[in-house]
């Protein structure tokens, strides 16, 4: 009974490796940023920055107009 429970835990172990590594080739061979999920985050992040008082305005629309002019991320 007990090597039922070993071989089952190590299928799911392997299992898991297998996911685990077809998903970082996939990442490698596709490069996904987080602009790949949310192209909008790097300027939400910088607005709450804003809204916290971390940065000034000056620096805010400094780094908004570089976001705005950077080429997209994969090219």
């Amino acid at each position: 009974m007990t090597t039922i429970w070993l071989v089952a835990v190590i299928l799911v172990l392997v299992a898991a490796a297998v996911g685990a590594a077809a998903g970082a080739a996939l990442v490698a061979r596709r490069g996904i940023t987080a602009d790949d999920i949310d192209p909008d985050r790097a300027r939400r992040i910088l607005d709450e920055r804003l809204a916290m008082g971390e940065i000034d305005v000056a620096e805010h629309e400094r780094v908004r107009a570089a976001l705005e002019h950077r080429e997209p991320s994969g090219s």
